[in-house]
């Protein structure tokens, strides 16, 4: 195994080592020199250093007390040197570990290391290295993923850096509200919540004050001055007298968009002429200008444009599709800011004209199409002719859904209690699937045991199985029971038994006696037989393996009789011809879901393995 010892400069400057001959085996080639530039910081200042990480790996053990480093700056030419010895006296060693931190340099410099073992074994490590300039900021690479809102950014490995977004801001860079600045080592992630043309991303070494490499990928982008520009800004009514509008616009980006009014009508707002104001840092004021709801500030800013209106009521013409005409001014009215009602007579009676009313005593108004609508004898029957079709209408839905109600709510309901002998764990599996199907496609209440193994090993396999039965019993509900050969062979042994223990049977582990126990005391009773029915596996079973108690019982084949068994399932062995329709419909649906599909596929590899006498327990015949 590798030894990583700790290493230890003992104080002594480089110096010359006497070569030795080189052991049988050794090859230093097989070790590895790494190097890095790390901060070397005083109270006063950091400068760069490089750190020097030696790995020794050797075929065979070889004696090694220690390495000498031989540091060379290309530029200064200056030189350095150390010794490391190991702490202890070490038995031959085959794999080392250490790090030396660390050699001061010039930053953007060219260095050379060379590490010799001690003793001197005449291999030597050499490798050269370009000291990274802290002073310009680490260097990063970056992807964008518009549909998460995500900006992956990637430094060099070896250095660990301080990552953010921001939006700039003249000079400065605020950070994201809610993001905190992440340390990464080669790759991250940060999320953004708008894309604006400010965003941008900073990276930085965690030196204090160290500089920091920033990019703004956004500020051409055309997708950075979509909806988001204006969805992260704060629009502000400004207090003023009647009849001005005014408002402050404050964005996360510095920006100066133009605004100008305009007059909102069917789903467009339609610019004022001569109605555009530049940026005011104390915000957007219009004189003379109709106070109405309709009337709105749209923004502008290169090739992005948003409304927005302020909720805050008229020269009266005529107009058909002709043209318009004024009327007199006996039909203009005095409105202050509070809402007025005003009586106009018009002189002609037609639905073709309408009235266009507008403020005229403010330079910016927006101009209404006031349309009277004029009674007809015919509106009546109109109405009349929409609520009978209305009427139709809700008759046909409630007949859909009493027929939906009739094929379908007793499935819902239906309480299922299942009920089989333990076979093998593959006739197990064949059973849950077929609950499954009754559970998911029929929509049964399935009881089984093996979904309730907390509850039967809490109470036990006889209060539990006599509990479901009134449970079933309660709500109407039908007991399954899986026949198989299995079953036939546990039969056989249980009937046997003298009455008494058959009724009174109480093995707290043993499902199916308890089962018989508790079929063979409604049978004593006669209580109850139209709730119980046998289904077998065609290829598992037969009828002849159903014993001749069972005989009042009705007893299904699956799949093949599958139809009818969803028929008991609803209670209604004669359906109407509609619902039987629609049962049928029901039934194919269900064959041909994925889940039968699995269910026929186990059926035929059940059948497979009992034809190999694989399926059944030892003790059980699985011959035919």
């Amino acid at each position: 195994g590798a030894l990583f010892p700790n290493p230890q400069n003992n104080g002594e400057s480089f110096t010359h080592q006497e070569q030795v001959e080189t052991p049988d085996g050794f090859n230093l080639s097989l070790s590895n020199l790494h190097m890095s530039t790390v901060l070397l910081c005083s109270s006063l200042k950091c400068s760069p250093c490089v750190r020097v990480n030696v790995n020794l790996n050797n075929p065979v053990p070889v004696r090694i007390e220690g390495v000498q480093i031989h540091f060379l700056q290309y530029r200064s030419n200056r030189n350095d040197g150390v010794q490391v010895r190991w702490r202890n006296h070490m038995r031959p060693i085959d794999a080392a570990n250490f790090i030396y931190e660390c050699f001061e340099s010039d930053a953007g410099s060219r260095v050379e290391v060379t590490v010799k073992t001690i003793p001197d074994y005449g291999q030597h490590l050499i490798e050269e290295y370009n000291v990274e300039d802290y002073g310009t900021g680490p260097e990063m690479n970056y992807s964008v993923l518009p549909q998460k809102k995500q900006i992956i950014i990637t430094v060099p490995p070896g250095h660990v850096v301080k990552a953010m977004l921001c939006y700039k801001r003249g000079l400065v860079c605020r950070e994201l509200k809610g993001h905190s600045v992440q340390l990464i080592n080669t790759t991250s992630s940060l999320t953004y919540e708008y894309l604006l043309p400010c965003l941008c991303m900073q990276v930085f070494y965690p030196g204090l004050d160290s500089h920091r490499t920033k990019v703004c990928p956004f500020t051409d982008t055309p997708e950075a001055f979509g909806p988001d520009l204006w969805r992260s800004s704060n629009f502000s009514d400004l207090v003023h007298r009647n009849n001005n509008m005014a408002i402050r616009f404050s964005g996360k980006c510095y920006i100066k968009p133009r605004v100008a009014l305009c007059w909102k009508s069917d789903g467009s707002c339609n610019e004022l002429e001569e109605s555009t104001i530049e940026f005011l840092k104390s915000g957007y004021i219009f004189k003379s200008v109709d106070r109405h709801s309709q009337m709105c500030f749209k923004f502008k800013y290169k090739n992005s444009s948003h409304v927005e209106c302020r909720n805050r009521a008229a020269n009266v013409i005529l107009c058909n599709p002709n043209g318009c005409f004024i009327l007199k001014s006996s039909y203009r009215s005095q409105i202050e800011l509070s809402t007025q009602k005003l009586l106009m007579i018009l002189p002609v009676e037609s639905g073709e004209f309408c009235v266009r009313v507008w403020r005229s005593d403010v330079a910016f108004s927006g101009k209404q199409l006031l349309c009277p609508h004029y009674p007809r004898h015919w509106i009546g029957l109109r109405i009349l002719g929409t609520l009978a079709a209305l009427a139709v209408a809700v008759l046909f839905v409630y007949i859909i859904w009493k027929f939906t109600t009739k094929v379908s709510a007793p499935l819902w309901r239906r309480t299922v209690l299942v009920m089989y002998s333990s076979d093998s764990e593959e006739h197990k599996t064949l059973i849950c699937a077929f609950a499954d199907i009754l559970k998911t496609e029929l929509h049964c209440n399935i009881i089984l045991d093996l979904w309730d193994t907390g509850r039967v090993a809490e109470i036990g396999i006889v209060s539990w199985l006599y509990s479901k039965r009134e449970l079933v019993e309660r709500e109407g509900g039908k007991i399954i029971i899986i026949w198989s050969k299995r079953s036939q062979k546990m039969y056989n042994q249980w009937s046997n038994l003298d009455p008494g223990s058959k009724v009174k049977h109480s093995d707290v582990h043993d499902l199916f006696n308890t089962s018989m126990a508790c079929v063979y005391n409604d049978f004593l009773r006669n209580r109850r037989i139209k709730d119980y029915s046998i289904i077998y596996f065609g290829g598992l079973c037969s009828k002849e393996n159903i014993p001749e108690i069972f005989t009042k019982i009705p007893k299904y084949r699956m799949l093949k009789d599958f139809s009818s068994l969803v028929r008991t399932l609803l209670s209604a062995p004669e359906l109407p011809c509609s619902l039987g329709l629609g049962t049928k419909f029901l039934v194919r649906k269900i064959l041909q879901s994925e889940k039968m599909q699995k269910l026929r596929k186990r059926i035929e590899q059940c059948t497979k393995l009992q034809g190999h006498g694989l399926l059944c327990c030892e003790e059980c015949d699985c011959s035919d």
